[in-house]
């Protein structure tokens, strides 16, 4: 069972390698396009390859978190109510935490959101 996840684990970092290699390439195609005005901001490409790694390294982090908690709860004699509840957690984390990531990192969604 490790290894399958390990393998799955290894086409996860290959494939967002992947998606980081080809923005790379798309932004060096079109960097004679840019002016000297928009030099100073971050590129689209740029940003969406930010955010692939973000997202896997978040994944990652939630997912050896549940799972070295997992064989903590499973090998404890005794079954904590604080443990239990923290590993239903740490499992709904990714689906809870990523969309919030990607709307922190977009920046027209603070325009469209007053500030008071």
């Amino acid at each position: 069972m490790v290894l399958r996840d390990a393998g799955f684990q290894g086409v996860m970092g290959w494939a967002s390698g992947y998606m980081v290699f080809l923005l790379h390439k798309q932004h060096q195609h079109v960097l004679y396009l840019q002016t000297s005005k928009l030099l100073y901001r971050t590129p689209p490409e740029m940003k969406a390859a930010q955010r692939v790694l973000l997202l896997m390294l978040c994944f990652l982090f939630f997912y050896w978190t549940d799972c070295f908690m997992t064989l903590h709860v499973t090998f404890s004699l005794e079954k904590h109510f604080i443990e239990v509840s923290a590993l239903e957690f740490v499992d709904l984390g990714y689906a809870i935490l990523s969309p919030f990531v990607l709307i922190h990192r977009d920046g027209h969604l603070t325009k469209c959101w007053p500030a008071q």
